[in-house]
């Protein structure tokens, strides 16, 4: 529902429009016809001034309106690890005791604990979104290998980042489901190079896959869904997306440029 700037402009748009239509006649009877041409004129130029204004506030308030339902959804992940957290809380010294025993066992012990979650980046966006697909890999007997290292206050819109990885992480396993239970696995790494967020993204992939940028998989078995989204967004950051297809394995590296800092 239209409101506040946007609400304004549109009805203001639309007086102009009649304004101009329904003056039109009155014009060219009252005055002569160069300054009733002149006077038309400047009502379509009101009009499509606001005309302009218009898409502007609505193009905002979409923007607007899909942050605020990412977070929304980051909000979800973040509450629904922190439960996981809580829940294995019983927990916590028989896994103090085996990680000072052995340093890396991360592995081991979502094994012999599968409800547990295991932090893995310090970035708590992508930590949250980290924990929800790896459970959705398991639930699909998908192997997963993340290397995730982000700072807490990466300089990066939270809604871009869970846009980034979500979509990728979604495109790989919807990719590798389609493969033979031994053969699914899906791999993350992320991190910065200078000024640069990089994240690697590789996963099995079905013998007739293909990489199809903007067509859903329901059209066309193997990658494609998200595709568009991820290349459209790697461009709005100055970065681009780049998908090779080889043995079996899918590789996609998308890079975004970040803001430096003051």
């Amino acid at each position: 529902m239209l409101k506040g700037r946007p609400l304004i402009y549109m009805i203001l748009f639309f007086v102009s429009e009649a304004l101009m239509v329904g003056a039109s006649p009155f014009l060219f009877r009252s005055w002569s016809y160069e300054q009733a041409q002149v006077a038309i004129l400047g009502l379509f130029a009101i009009s499509a001034f606001l005309c302009l204004l218009l898409m502007k506030s609505l193009m905002a308030m979409i923007r607007r309106d899909a942050s605020a339902q990412a977070l929304e959804t980051l909000k979800d992940m973040e509450l629904e690890q922190l439960a996981a957290m809580v829940q294995t809380g019983q927990e916590i010294e028989a896994i103090r005791f085996r990680i000072r025993k052995h340093p890396s066992v991360i592995q081991d012990l979502e094994e012999d604990f599968p409800d547990l979650y295991v932090s893995r980046c310090d970035n708590p966006v992508a930590d949250a979104i980290l924990f929800r697909k790896s459970r959705e890999m398991k639930e699909q007997n998908i192997r997963s290998h993340f290397q995730v290292s982000l700072p807490a206050d990466l300089p990066l819109d939270s809604a871009i980042l869970l846009s980034l990885l979500t979509n990728l992480l979604d495109n790989a396993i919807l990719a590798a489901s389609q493969c033979p239970s031994e053969r699914r696995f899906v791999s993350l790494e992320a991190g910065l190079r200078r000024n640069c967020l990089v994240c690697i993204c590789e996963n099995s992939v079905s013998d007739n896959a293909a990489i199809t940028p903007g067509l859903s998989s329901k059209n066309r078995p193997g990658h494609g869904h998200g595709l568009q989204i991820l290349e459209d967004l790697c461009t709005q950051q100055g970065g681009q997306l780049k998908g090779v297809m080889e043995n079996g394995r899918c590789r996609f590296t998308a890079t975004l440029w970040l803001e430096e800092e003051a």
